[in-house]
C-alpha cells in the first residue's frame, strides 16, 4: 500500500495514545516506542512517513592502515547513496548501537534529506547542532544530544533493510507515526483500517470532551459512550 499525502494528512490528525489504543485491540502490542529515551529535538506536531531504514555499528577510534582506508571510503559512499535514495514522504529512520554516545546525526544531514523531501527522521542516538535542526524547522526524534563526532567511532552498515529501534522492529516502507509522546509504527496493509477505527474513535473522544463540559456528570458520559 503506498501511503498518499491525503492518508498522510489523515494520519497526522490523530494521536500515538489513540494509535496505541487501536493496534491493542488489533493484537498488536510490539509497534510503540515510548518517549522516555528516544524524543522529539524541537518538533511536537505529528509527523507521519515512510520508513527510510538504515543501520549504524560500532567501530575502534584506531587509525588504520590502506585497507582501513578503502573500506571506510565505500562506507562513505553507501552512506551517501542511503542519503540520495530519499525520496518524497521517507521518514528517515536509523539503527544504531544501543548507549550509543556520539552525534549521529546533525543539520547538514537534515538539510540533505529534507530537500529530498523527507518528513522526518528517528535517530536511535544522539543529534548534534541542534538548535540549528530546529532552525531549520526539520523533525527529528532522537535520544538527546552529543557535540561528540560520530567519524571513527561509528560506521555505516547497510541501509533498506529492517532495524530495530527500542525493541520495535521496523522495516523499509513501514508507516511512522511521531508526536511529542511516542512513535508508532504501523504496517503499511492496516493503514486503512487504523485511519478508519482512528477517526471514529476522535470523534467519540471529542464528543466526550464536549459533554463534559457543557456540565454532563461521569456517569451520564460513560453510560452515553462507554469510554473516558
Amino acid at each position: 500500500m503506498t501511503l498518499t499525502p491525503e492518508k498522510r494528512d489523515r494520519l497526522e490528525n490523530l494521536h500515538s495514545a489513540l494509535i496505541n489504543d487501536i493496534t491493542d485491540e488489533m493484537g498488536i502490542d510490539d509497534n510503540v516506542i515510548p518517549g522516555t529515551r528516544i524524543r522529539p529535538v524541537w518538533s511536537k506536531e505529528p509527523t507521519v512517513g515512510t520508513a527510510h531504514t538504515a543501520q549504524r555499528v560500532d567501530i575502534g577510534y584506531e587509525e588504520g592502515g590502506d585497507d582501513d582506508d578503502e573500506d571506510r571510503d565505500a562506507e562513505d559512499i553507501d552512506f551517501f547513496q542511503y542519503l540520495e535514495a530519499t525520496e518524497e514522504g521517507d521518514f528517515v529512520v536509523m539503527a544504531a548501537p544501543k548507549d550509543t554516545e556520539v552525534g549521529l546525526w546533525g543539520e547538514l544531514l537534515s538539510t540533505i534529506v529534507q530537500e529530498n523531501g523527507a518528513t522526518g527522521a528517528l535517530i536511535d542516538g544522539p543529534t548534534r547542532d541542534s538548535t540549528m535542526i530546529e532552525d531549520h524547522e526539520f523533525p527529528v526524534w532522537s535520544d538527546g544530544h552529543s557535540a561528540i563526532e560520530s567519524f571513527g567511532r561509528v560506521s555505516f552498515r547497510e541501509w533498506d533493510v529492517p532495524v530495530e529501534v527500542h525493541d520495535v522492529t521496523i522495516a523499509p516502507g513501514d508507516v511512522i507515526f511521531a508526536d511529542y509522546q511516542s512513535i508508532a509504527v504501523v504496517d503499511p496493509d492496516i493503514v486503512d483500517e487504523v485511519l478508519e477505527r482512528g477517526e471514529e474513535e476522535l470523534e467519540q473522544e471529542n464528543n466526550v470532551r464536549r459533554d463534559i463540559r457543557n456540565g454532563d456528570s461521569v456517569y451520564e458520559v460513560w453510560d452515553r459512550y462507554g469510554t473516558l
